[in-house]
C-alpha cells in the first residue's frame, strides 16, 4: 500500500509551497498525495441531525465546489508528469474538523501544512486551524514555509527530553534520516536551574541512541530558560534542514518548572523558517 500524505490547501501561495514539498517527498518514497480543500462559511449540517441547507445554500455550495475543483486541477497541472498520484477532495465545514474526519477514514502517514512568512518580529503566522492540527493530530505533521528542497536537508535536529519516546517516533526519525541521508543531532535543551551535569547528560543521550539504535548521530546540549527558544537558536545557528520535536517535551521537566503543559512544537513552528516535524504525544 502506498504511503499517504495529506495536504490541506486554501489556494494561498503558502499552501502551494506545502504541496510542492509534498510532491518532492512523494516522489522520493512513492507516496500518494491527498490534496484537501475545505469550503468554510456554511453550517455543517452533519452536526445538526436532520437539518438541511436551504436551496440557496445548496446552489452556492455547488458553485463553490465546482470552482474549487477547477482551481485544484489548475494547481495540480504542473505535477502531471511527476509520476505522483494526487487525489483532490473538497469538503464543506470547518478546516480542522474536516481534516480530522478525512484522516480518520484513511491510513495517513503525514500531514504537510504550508505557512506564510509574517514579519521579522513574528516570523511566521500560523492560523488557529494549523495550531489545532499540530496540537491534536495523532499523525506526524510537518510545517513548511517557502521553497523547501528535500535534497537540502542535511541535518535533522531531534529535540527531546530523551525519556520514553514511543517507538513510532523513533521509526519516523529513522525514516526521515533514510529519506534525506541527513545526520541526526540529538539536542537536549538544558534549563539553567537543572543540576544534571553536561557529562551526565551526554551519557544519557549516548545511552538513548544506543538503546534506540540511532545511527549517524551527534550529541548537542544547549542551555536556555525556554525550550522552544533553545531549539530555534541552536537549529538556526547550525543551519539545520529539519527540526523534529519529540513528544517528551510535552511533559517532564519543563512542565514541572513552569507548572503548565508546554506546547513546544507550536512555539518552534511559529518562530522559525526551518521545517518542523512534530508528533502529538499519546
Amino acid at each position: 500500500m502506498k504511503p499517504k500524505i495529506v495536504v490541506p490547501t486554501d489556494f494561498s501561495e503558502s499552501s502551494l509551497k506545502g504541496l510542492d514539498f509534498a510532491v518532492q517527498l512523494a516522489k522520493k518514497v512513492g507516496a500518494k498525495i491527498m490534496l484537501h480543500h475545505i469550503i468554510e462559511g456554511f453550517q455543517d449540517t452533519r452536526m445538526y441531525g436532520n437539518a438541511q441547507p436551504s436551496p440557496e445554500e445548496k446552489m452556492m455550495m455547488n458553485l463553490m465546489d465546482i470552482a474549487a475543483h477547477k482551481k485544484m486541477a489548475e494547481i495540480v497541472a504542473p505535477y502531471q508528469d511527476s509520476g505522483v498520484e494526487i487525489e483532490m477532495t473538497v469538503d464543506v465545514g470547518t478546516v480542522y474538523a474536516s481534516i480530522e474526519e478525512k484522516i480518520a477514514g484513511d491510513d495517513v502517514d503525514l500531514i504537510v501544512v504550508g505557512t506564510r512568512g509574517h514579519s521579522k518580529l513574528d516570523k511566521k503566522h500560523l492560523g488557529s486551524n494549523s495550531y489545532k492540527i499540530i496540537r491534536n493530530s495523532k499523525h506526524p505533521v510537518i510545517v513548511v514555509e517557502g521553497d523547501i528542497k528535500l535534497e537540502n536537508i542535511k541535518q535533522i535536529v531531534f529535540a527531546s527530553e530523551f525519556g520514553e519516546e514511543p517507538e513510532r517516533v523513533i521509526r519516523e526519525l529513522n525514516d526521515w534520516q533514510e529519506i534525506t541521508g541527513a545526520k541526526v543531532t540529538l539536542l537536549k535543551v538544558n534549563h539553567p536551574n537543572f543540576t544534571m551535569s553536561h557529562k551526565d547528560i551526554e551519557e544519557s543521550l549516548k545511552d538513548f541512541a544506543i538503546h534506540k539504535h540511532i545511527k549517524n548521530y551527534e550529541i548537542a546540549i544547549y542551555t536556555d530558560i525556554d525550550p522552544a527558544h533553545g531549539i530555534i537558536h541552536f537549529a538556526e545557528k547550525e543551519g539545520a534542514g529539519l527540526i523534529f520535536v519529540g513528544t517528551d517535551f510535552y511533559r517532564g521537566l519543563w512542565e514541572r518548572l513552569w507548572h503548565r503543559r508546554t506546547q513546544v512544537a507550536e512555539e518552534v513552528a511559529t518562530h522559525t523558517g526551518i521545517p518542523v516535524l512534530s508528533y502529538q504525544p499519546n
